[in-house]
């Protein structure tokens, strides 16, 4: 039963929203523009604090005092990243002085670089340019994903994060996605496409802060077609 408004709006932008994960499932969540789907993430992240219902985690509703540690179990890939102008390294350990080299091999693993970094000649020391200007838009988000398995998140939000992309590069960035299944993460996608969502377990479509259905992929594709 999630509610949000923002000050001095008349009415609420989240209408009662009410959306399980179980570990390990792939949500998906569509909408217009408008719908509600960036205020839901924004409170999921704890940007926004709910104005009604709450947020729960193993029945355990999310607090301000729970804020540091939810924040480190999340990982956020949206469609225009931050790159440092520096290596691939540089961009997956972000900031750690003492990188865990067995954690950062299965990061690049599980988020399909391994054929990139074999294929340069300095590997994961390649310097990738300002904002990542000498890789390609799919290449940039799959770092983005190998940053947050490094931090060894166990949800993953993305938004948009193929938005962007031609629909080779998007197929190859969902497949990327669609391997982390495997290893029990809890994924919610925001998406314009529906395609990016083939493989979601369920898929959520937001209505003027409510939620209007619950579908299938193939559900949702003949209600569309």
């Amino acid at each position: 039963d999630l509610k949000f408004r923002f000050p001095a709006a008349a009415d609420d932008t989240l209408k009662g929203i009410d959306i399980e994960a179980k570990k390990g499932e792939k949500i998906g969540i569509i909408g217009a523009s408008g719908s509600g789907k960036t205020t839901l993430m924004n409170i999921v992240l704890r940007f926004y604090n709910e104005t009604g219902g709450g947020v729960y985690i193993d029945n355990l509703k999310l607090t301000a005092s729970h804020t540091r540690s939810w924040r480190n179990m999340i990982g956020y890939v949206k469609q225009d990243i931050f790159l440092l102008d520096g290596s691939i390294r540089d961009n997956i350990v972000f900031g750690d002085e003492h990188p865990d080299e067995q954690r950062l091999t299965m990061a690049v693993k599980m988020a399909s670089l391994e054929e990139l970094i074999n294929s340069l000649p300095s590997g994961l020391n390649t310097l990738i340019g300002e904002k990542g200007s000498r890789l390609s838009g799919g290449q940039r988000q799959r770092i983005s994903i190998a940053r947050s398995l490094y931090r060894n998140a166990q949800v993953l939000i993305f938004d948009e994060a193929t938005s962007a992309l031609d629909n080779q590069t998007e197929q190859e960035v969902s497949e990327a996605i669609d391997s982390l299944s495997d290893i029990h993460k809890t994924i919610f996608i925001i998406a314009h496409r529906i395609t990016t969502l083939r493989n979601c377990d369920r898929i959520y479509e937001l209505e003027n802060g409510r939620v209007k259905g619950v579908y299938k992929y193939q559900d949702l594709l003949d209600k569309v077609l």
